[in-house]
């Protein structure tokens, strides 16, 4: 009799682990997923441009380290010092996080990302180790596919990845760029099967304007809300699990 072939799993965190929720801090995201995700879960935060995915990620990791959970952004595309001019705006002192050891902001060139992965992702690991991080946001994984051409070597490349980051017991956040609508719910490329979660973000267009909007696509291990709700950024992101978004306009 053939032997069945074991199958490798994409996190190898402890069950003890995964029963740990990680709260985002967010208003009224957490009530939505059970208090948080699971600790060492990977999440993939997918939307289109103006959609919110930066804010949602940083506001992610400030609010983790005020209650002690540093975190790491890396980042792909935007430059430190912009991002934190940016989010300012909010009242956010990032500035003043990285000073503390509870922040880090580092920009890796897309030219570079594939030196990194041969160097098992020392930039990110000197990052991590120096902080003893906790949270980790990689911005975006649409630039870490485009610089991987080969669709098996792609999966292999994000599989380990993933497994890489449970290793280091973070909860992270995975960026991608991706035109979504609330009718369409399908996504592309293999590492929405590889996540332990989607979260979809919209900017959709009611009349002359446009409304934002989230939806928990996937979230494994968690009873999570199932319906669109729509959100605001004003001081950061906050959610409205109780209201509704349709297409043409929310009730």
């Amino acid at each position: 009799m053939a032997k069945s072939k074991t199958v490798k799993s994409p996190c190898p965190c402890s069950k003890e682990s995964m029963d740990i929720r990680v709260p985002t801090g967010i208003p009224g995201l957490d009530e939505m997923i059970e208090g948080g995700f699971k600790r060492g879960s990977t999440i993939l935060v997918v939307g289109g441009c103006g959609s919110g995915k930066s804010t949602f990620s940083m506001q992610y990791l400030y609010n983790g380290a005020l209650a002690g959970d540093p975190g790491v952004y890396v980042s792909f595309e935007e430059n430190p010092v912009k991002m934190k001019s940016n989010f300012s705006r909010f009242g956010w002192d990032l500035d003043g996080l990285e000073k503390k050891g509870k922040l880090r902001i580092i920009k890796i060139e897309p030219r570079e990302i594939v030196n990194v992965l041969k160097e098992d992702y020392g930039t990110i690991v000197d990052a991590i180790e120096d902080i003893g991080a906790k949270r980790i946001v990689i911005d975006s994984i649409s630039t870490f596919e485009l610089m991987l051409k080969d669709d098996y070597d792609r999966r292999d490349k994000e599989l380990n990845l993933f497994e890489w980051l449970c290793k280091h017991d973070c909860t992270s956040l995975i960026v991608s760029e991706s035109e979504q609508k609330p009718s369409e719910h399908s996504l592309t490329g293999l590492v929405a099967f590889l996540v332990d979660g989607v979260v979809v973000l919209y900017n959709v267009t009611e009349g002359n304007t446009r409304q934002n909007a989230i939806e928990i696509l996937k979230l494994r291990g968690t009873k999570h809300l199932k319906k669109i709700v729509p959100f605001t950024i004003e001081n950061g992101i906050e959610v409205y699990p109780n209201e509704q978004m349709f297409e043409g306009g929310m009730k």
